[in-house]
């Protein structure tokens, strides 16, 4: 399978790194467009656009990547072949295999290989290998077919261009462009210091962290991601000899920070992280102006056990909340002052990194401070809530939360996390009772917004059992709500929202639940119609999960009534069992996903 690797002819030196680290055969470097050299002015951007998340418009270096992008989706199209597309910061790791990915691009357009994704919670499970994104974010490195490279050229972004980051989760949300990804990276960008712009900024910040580890990153990299932060992991590659950090240990990470910090300028600084037990609340412009408040140098996280050494508890000061003590887990350094600290003393690798700065503080000859109040930095605290998607210790809201220490600590850092990033979203829209009234006994409910539509029907096709009951007298593909695990939601939401009204509206008829609930799926290979026919449902629900096919309208002959003009995600209930007769018609094109709700007619009636 050819790899097209995008590189800017003018660095040989990414070139050549790439080459020595991957060993990779049939690649092919496809050349950069350059920002700095040539003429971006005839390639519109698109107007009013600004970075969700850092809030400014496209840099002339994310329209150069953009076409860059753009090259390799040409020449996939071009040749008619199927090829890996990667940056050439990419680095491939052990869980490489090029044979599942040529086997997948048969399958699918776009599969990333490796990404950060910014709504995690939004994710659809496939397999136990793949998933589907909703937001990723990185291009390091994904499988592009003729047909995915057809539709990414296909669209008007030529008139308006947008960071090419933005454009494929643009489309994915719209609908138009359906990829799936690796649930475990297949590689990682480089962080090594050969691959640093050569053009620096003066006084930038350099986001770090060393983790040797990558899959227990995850919850670093999403949180990362979803505000924007990028981040250099120095471990990547290393082998570690800093202890398994159950006790005393992490020297190692001084005396990688010590090597890698030669090449930065003193007025830089760098932001660093643990790894495993950290994740990202806020924004780097919120971390950077409340670094700059406190007006030091070294800014270090504090928390509330004098570790590893407490015969040293009594020599820090005194402060008015509990975190008094130095921990190294999270920190801003300026460049030269770190430096400074790491060139005068010496710690092994098995050593201890939090005593090691512990020392350097206590000694007074630095520009340090403690974040005692987690105004920038949280360590582990059981009382810390997330409030309206922000973290809360009860003195303020951090932008990074470290969940050091044992078990406990670990538990609240996990309920934590997912408490702010993996929240179960709702298949179903809340309704606070209003409806509106189609036809006589036919009326109709806000129910399913178009992602949650969209959402059933890729778990629906992820599971792609579609059938009919030996039993059914009006067979139809389709599936049920109890075979992919959303049962017990619907039932639920049920019986909050949409029972009291159909209770209210036919009053003074009595609900008993629900008897079943299934997607159902026309197309035109399969299955086209159904006939008319009556359901064994006391109120029947009927929701069109989508409308880009043409015929297929759910039709109820008796009342002259289709639902051809209800939009997708409306829920339109009506008697089932002897009144409304009805039918779907033939499907002329697309593919037609509907859901079926069936209530109960008696105590007990479920299917």
């Amino acid at each position: 399978m050819i790899k097209l690797v995008i590189n800017l002819e003018r660095r040989t030196d990414r070139k050549e790194y790439f080459t020595e680290k991957n060993k990779l055969p049939e690649v092919k470097f496809i050349t950069a467009v350059d920002g700095e050299s040539e003429d971006l002015s005839m390639y519109p951007t698109r107007e009013g656009w600004v970075d969700p998340f850092l809030n400014r418009p496209i840099t002339k270096a994310e329209v150069a990547c953009f076409l860059s992008h753009r090259k390799a989706w040409q020449y996939c199209l071009d040749k008619q072949e199927s090829v890996i597309v990667m940056e050439d910061d990419a680095i491939i790791n052990d869980t490489w295999d090029e044979e599942y990915y040529e086997y997948l691009s048969n399958y699918w357009d776009f599969v990333y290989l490796q990404r950060n994704e910014n709504e995690p919670d939004k994710t659809v499970y496939i397999d136990d290998k793949l998933e589907r994104p909703w937001y990723p974010y990185n291009m390091t490195a994904y499988v592009l077919s003729p047909k995915g490279a057809k539709k990414l050229l296909a669209t008007d972004i030529m008139k308006g261009i947008i960071p090419v980051d933005e454009y494929l989760p643009e489309l994915i949300q719209s609908g138009e462009f359906i990829p799936v990804a690796l649930q475990k990276d297949a590689c990682n960008q480089a962080s090594v210091d050969i691959l640093a712009s050569d053009i620096r900024r003066k006084n930038m910040m350099h986001v770090v962290t060393i983790g040797t580890d990558i899959n227990k990153m995850k919850r670093l990299y999403q949180s990362a991601s979803k505000h924007g932060v990028a981040i250099n992991n120095w471990g990547f590659g290393v082998d570690w000899k800093g202890t398994d950090m159950t006790g005393p240990g992490g020297g190692m990470k001084v005396n990688i920070l010590k090597e890698h910090l030669s090449d930065y300028p003193d007025t830089d600084t760098i932001l660093f992280t643990d790894a495993y037990d950290v994740f990202y609340a806020d924004n780097l412009n919120t971390i950077k102006e409340r670094y700059e408040s406190f007006g030091k140098k070294i800014v270090f996280s504090a928390e509330a056990t004098c570790w590893p050494d407490p015969s040293i508890a009594e020599q820090f000061p005194k402060v008015d909340t509990p975190y008094r003590f130095l921990n190294s887990g999270t920190f801003i350094a300026e460049v030269g002052e770190l430096r400074t600290i790491l060139e005068a003393d010496t710690v092994a690798d098995d050593g201890d990194d939090q005593l090691f700065y512990q020392k350097a503080y206590l000694e007074g000859l630095y520009d340090i401070v403690l974040d005692t109040e987690g105004y920038i930095f949280q360590t582990h605290e059981p009382n810390t809530q997330i409030i309206n998607g922000q973290l809360n210790n009860g003195i303020c809201c951090p932008c990074i939360y470290h969940g050091n220490g044992g078990d406990d600590a670990k538990e609240t850092f996990e309920k934590l996390y997912d408490d702010m990033y993996n929240s179960k979203t709702p298949w179903f829209l809340p309704n606070l009772g209003g409806y509106e009234q189609l036809e006589k006994d036919m009326i109709m409910v806000d129910f399913m917004s178009p992602r949650q539509c969209q959402n059933m029907i890729d778990i629906a096709n992820a599971h792609n059992d579609w059938k009919s009951l030996d039993y059914d007298k009006f067979p139809a593909q389709e599936l049920r709500l109890k075979e992919i695990n959303l049962w017990d939601d619907l039932c639920a939401h049920w019986d909050e929202y949409v029972k009291p009204i159909v209770e209210k509206y036919w009053k003074p008829l009595e609900m008993y639940g629900l008897r079943d609930a299934f997607v159902l799926k026309y197309d035109t290979s399969s299955q086209t119609k159904l006939a008319l026919h009556h359901d064994a449902s006391y109120v029947t629900g009927s929701v069109k999960l989508n409308d880009d096919y043409v015929g297929g309208e759910l039709v109820f002959p008796r009342q002259d009534v289709s639902n051809i003009n209800i939009p997708a995600g409306k829920l339109l209930l009506f008697p089932g069992a002897v009144t409304h007769p009805h039918e779907c018609v033939d499907l002329i094109s697309g593919t037609k996903y509907s859901l079926t709700i069936w209530s109960s007619r008696y105590p007990g009636d479920i299917l």
